[in-house]
């Protein structure tokens, strides 16, 4: 192994003991109560801040003992020449969302539809709500991208080539959620059937699909904005759209089934973004 590959090994290695220790120390027992709808103290906010920027933190702090810096300039928009990938940034979670609801539908066996509980006004409110929630998704979702996709994916394809990042770090981005996988049941409840274990294979399956699509979003525009605003439009408006034109009755019980369509959905969308990137941006082949 060369020293080249020795440093990055290194990098990487102080980077996950940043990260995972952050979110380990600090994110059990806040998922499962913010989730569950607990009551939220100004200590718990803190918690829960400083376990989802672990991944940013640890960029930070690896970059500076290693004192890499930033001179990439990854963490800055680029604009000149990208319109359609930032267009993708936006256009391609609403596709993986309505892909995730059609699934459902049929998944179910119930139609969506705008006679939720509360009517018309329910769903409209619910989207206003939602979409306000992307400027605080974005601010939040900084602490993840600037980890992931500004750091830990770049240094996986210098030592693994292409498809070996995408794999290896979707199953590393899906290992971190460990404390709202098991605390909270994230994304496919507790009941799941072989709970925990089921649920964290199915959340790097999860990763591995997501982190495709934004890594493709990030080598597109040489920046994180993008992964940024796609991974916001997911998790504020993209995920609710499964479930805001079901009725409680209908939805209630069938997490882990919801959640199964979540996983097929993201990998539609994520393996031919994954294909896409290995025709025009498989430029680092692991060396011998």
């Amino acid at each position: 192994m060369t020293s080249d590959k020795k440093k990055i090994l290194l990098q990487i290695g102080v980077f996950l003991l940043i990260t995972f220790g952050l979110m380990y120390i600090f994110g059990w027992r806040v998922y499962d109560v913010m989730l569950s709808g607990g009551k939220v103290t100004g200590w718990l906010n803190l918690r829960y801040y400083i376990a989802a920027f672990s991944p940013a933190i640890g960029c930070i702090a690896t970059r500076y003992i290693f004192r890499e810096g930033f001179k990439d300039d990854i963490l800055f928009p680029k604009f000149t020449g990208h319109f359609r990938p930032y267009l993708l940034s936006v256009i391609l979670p609403i596709a993986f969302g309505l892909m995730n609801c059609i699934l459902i539908t049929i998944s179910l066996g119930a139609g969506f539809s705008i006679k939720a509980e509360g009517g018309l006004l329910e769903v409209v409110a619910a989207l206003s709500v939602s979409s306000s929630g992307v400027y605080m998704a974005f601010f939040i979702l900084i602490g993840e991208e600037f980890g992931w996709r500004a750091f830990l994916y770049d240094k996986l394809e210098k030592l693994f080539g292409l498809n070996g990042s995408i794999a290896i770090g979707g199953i590393i981005w899906g290992l971190w959620h460990l404390p709202a996988l098991i605390g909270a049941g994230l994304n496919f409840g507790k009941d799941a059937p072989g709970f925990p274990v089921t649920n964290i294979l199915l959340m790097c399956i999860f990763c591995i699909a997501g982190g495709a699509m934004l890594q493709m979003l990030r080598k597109m525009t040489d920046s994180v904005v993008a992964p940024i605003i796609a991974h916001a439009v997911i998790d504020t408006i993209c995920n609710p759209l499964a479930t805001m034109f079901l009725s409680n009755k209908i939805a209630e019980g069938k997490t882990f089934q919801m959640g199964c369509c979540l996983v097929i959905s993201s990998l539609i969308i994520g393996i031919p973004c994954w294909v896409v990137m290995n025709k025009k941006y498989s430029l680092h082949k692991t060396e011998e």
